[in-house]
C-alpha cells in the first residue's frame, strides 16, 4: 500500500496546479492518506519526530490563540493548511520507516522523484513553446506572465525552485555514479531554471551549488558552473514583456511593500503570532485590504516573515530548532548532502517567495529527508 501511494504521489507531482479541483490538490489527498495511515498504524518514529510535534503544537496553539483576534468563521478555512502540514509530515515519517531498512525502496522512490522533476521541466518547456503568454490566467487569480517558463505550477518562482531541486538531484547522482546521462540532466535543469527568469531561483541554484561544493570539496567545478550560468543569464533572449527583464524593479517594489505589510502584521501579535496561515484575514482586519480572488492573498514574500507573523517569535524559535534538527540528524552520505544543499537553496529562495510551505516543496523534502534521516 505504501509503495502504491508513493507511486501515485510521484505520478501526480509534475502536474502541479493544473489538476487542482477547487481548493484541493490531488497530491494533498494522497498525503492525507499517509496521515491516516500514520495515525492508525504502528510505525517507528525518527529522532526528528519530537521536533515536528513541537512545531505542530505551536502552530495549533497559535490558531487557537488567534480566536481572540478573529471570529471562528474567518479562521476555520485557513486552519486547513495546518492539516496539510501534518499530512506531509506523516508522508515523511511513513516513508522513513520503509526506507531505513529497505535500500531497494529508497533507491526506487529517489529515482521516481527525479523522474517526476524531469517531467516538471518537460511540461515547462511545452508551456514555454506552445503557451508562452499566460496573461489570460490573471482573471483566475494568477499572476500575468509572458515568455517565461511558468510550467504546471503556473508561477515561474515556484516552478524555478522545483527545477533547482531537479538540478541538485542530478548533480548528486552524477558525483556518485559519474554517469554522463546525469550531465545531460544537469544541462536540462540549468536551461530550464534559466528560462523561468526567476531571480530567486537563480540565487537558490547558486546557493545549492556552493553548499554542495563546500561539503564535497568541488570548489573549482562550482566556480566554473557559476560563471557559465551567469554567462547564460546574460545571453538569454529578451522578448516582449517586463518579466524577462532581469533589471526589472516593479517586482522589487511590490516585494518591499509586501515586507512592510508583513512587518506591520508582526507587530500586532509578536509573541504567539496571528495564527498559522491567517494572513488573509489579518490583512483584511488590520490593513483594510484583501483580494480573495488572488492565489497570493495569503502570501508573504518571505517564508521567514510568514513564520514570525503567523506563529510569533516563540514559533519561529521552535521552527529554527526543527530545521537544525533535520540537519543534525542527516546521514553523512550523498542523500544527506543533497538534503542539506536543497535546504540551502530553499532558504535563499524563501527569502523572496513563500516557498518553504509550498505543498510540492514539502513533498520533495518529505521524500528526500526520508532517505537521509537517522
Amino acid at each position: 500500500m505504501v509503495e502504491g501511494l508513493t507511486f501515485a504521489y510521484l505520478v501526480l507531482f509534475p502536474f502541479g496546479q493544473i489538476i487542482r479541483v477547487g481548493i484541493f490538490h490531488p497530491t494533498d489527498i494522497v498525503a492525507g492518506l499517509f496521515l491516516l495511515l500514520f495515525l492508525f498504524s504502528k510505525f517507528e518514529t525518527p529522532k526528528i519526530y519530537l521536533n515536528l510535534k513541537r512545531f505542530f503544537f505551536v502552530c495549533l496553539f497559535s490558531l487557537i490563540f488567534s480566536l481572540s483576534l478573529f471570529p471562528l468563521e474567518k479562521v476555520i478555512f485557513d486552519s486547513l493548511y495546518l492539516l496539510r502540514l501534518a499530512a506531509h509530515a506523516s508522508f515523511f515519517m511513513v516513508l522513513w520507516n520503509f526506507c531505513r531498512n529497505n535500500k531497494a525502496f529508497k533507491k526506487k522512490i529517489f529515482n521516481g522523484l527525479l523522474v517526476s522533476l524531469i517531467f516538471v521541466g518537460v511540461f515547462g518547456w511545452i508551456q514555454y513553446f506552445f503557451y508562452p503568454d499566460v496573461r489570460g490566467l490573471y482573471e483566475w487569480g494568477w499572476d500575468d506572465h509572458l515568455f517565461r517558463m511558468v510550467g504546471t505550477f503556473l508561477d515561474p518562482g515556484f516552478t524555478g525552485i522545483i527545477l533547482v531541486f531537479g538540478f541538485l538531484m542530478a548533480q548528486a547522482m552524477y558525483f556518485q555514479t559519474k554517469s554522463k546521462k546525469y550531465l545531460l540532466l544537469i544541462l536540462f535543469f540549468t536551461l530550464s531554471v534559466a528560462f523561468t527568469y526567476s531571480r530567486a531561483a537563480y540565487l537558490a541554484l547558486i546557493a545549492g551549488v556552493i553548499t554542495f561544493a563546500y561539503f564535497y570539496k568541488k570548489f573549482l567545478s562550482a566556480l566554473i558552473f557559476i560563471f557559465a550560468f551567469l554567462f547564460l543569464i546574460f545571453v538569454l533572449p529578451r522578448p516582449e514583456g517586463e518579466g524577462v527583464k532581469l533589471e526589472r524593479i516593479s517586482s522589487v517594489e511590490s516585494r518591499l511593500e509586501n515586507y512592510s505589510e508583513s512587518l506591520s502584521l508582526m507587530k500586532t501579535s509578536p509573541i504567539f503570532g496571528l495564527g498559522f496561515n491567517n494572513i488573509c484575514v489579518a490583512k483584511e482586519q488590520f490593513l483594510g485590504k484583501v483580494d480573495n480572488s488572488s492565489h497570493s492573498c495569503s502570501g508573504v514574500d518571505s517564508s521567514l516573515l510568514f513564520v514570525i507573523a503567523t506563529v510569533g517569535v516563540v514559533g519561529f524559535l521552535v521552527f529554527a530548532d526543527l530545521i537544525t534538527g533535520f540537519i543534525r540528524n542527516s546521514s553523512h552520505n550523498i542523500y544527506g548532502l543533497l538534503f542539506i544543499s536543497s535546504l540551502a537553496a530553499l532558504f535563499v529562495d524563501s527569502l523572496f517567495i513563500k516557498s518553504l510551505f509550498y505543498p510540492w516543496v514539502m513533498g520533495y523534502l518529505a521524500v528526500v529527508s526520508a532517505t537521509t534521516q537517522t
